[in-house]
């Protein structure tokens, strides 16, 4: 199974990010929309790993900080790859959500759960593959996450789907 960590978010934060993307759309040549259903952010990718250590890793969430988070999106960022760009909504920098995924992290290596355990760089991907000249400034908005999940990614009927394992509401 394919697995990783995210915080979601409400369904009005969704929709605003969509939005964001079809703000976008006219200045891409070339680029694959994340479908609204899929927006997330990620705070620990592990990869493939074995059904078997599912209850451990329900666990791990269990042991995470229930604490309400509000994050800033101010802008629009890009991460350079062959092939086209990943183009993401970047997160004004919260000691909070860097403290929540550093907790994660520690968490999974104490329990022993092998992951790239890679720079976290808070952001929710909006397109992949893009290529574009230019990119339009964007206006900044806050948002309450949701909730915090241990979710797979898998494909539905040929299309890819991130689909929540279990979750933890934040409060």
């Amino acid at each position: 199974m394919r697995l990783f960590y995210a915080l979601l978010f409400p369904e009005s934060t969704l929709q605003q990010l969509t939005s964001i993307q079809n703000t976008i759309v006219p200045y891409l040549s070339k680029g694959n929309p994340t479908s609204k259903g899929n927006l997330h952010l990620t705070l620990a990718f592990l990869g493939e790993q074995d059904e078997k250590i599912l209850p451990l890793l329900s666990d791990i969430l269990e042991a995470m900080p229930k604490r309400e988070m509000e994050v800033l999106f101010n802008h629009v960022g890009t991460f350079p790859k062959q092939g086209g760009d990943i183009i993401y909504s970047g997160i004004a920098h919260h000691t909070g959500l860097f403290q929540l995924q550093k907790t994660l992290v520690a968490l999974l290596q104490a329990y022993h759960v092998v992951f790239k355990d890679t720079r976290f760089k808070a952001h929710i991907t909006l397109f992949r593959r893009a290529r574009y000249t230019e990119l339009p400034e964007i206006a900044g908005f806050t948002s309450k996450a949701k909730s915090i999940a241990l979710m797979q990614s898998h494909r539905v009927q040929g299309i890819l789907t991130y689909t929540p394992l279990f979750s933890k509401i934040l409060q």
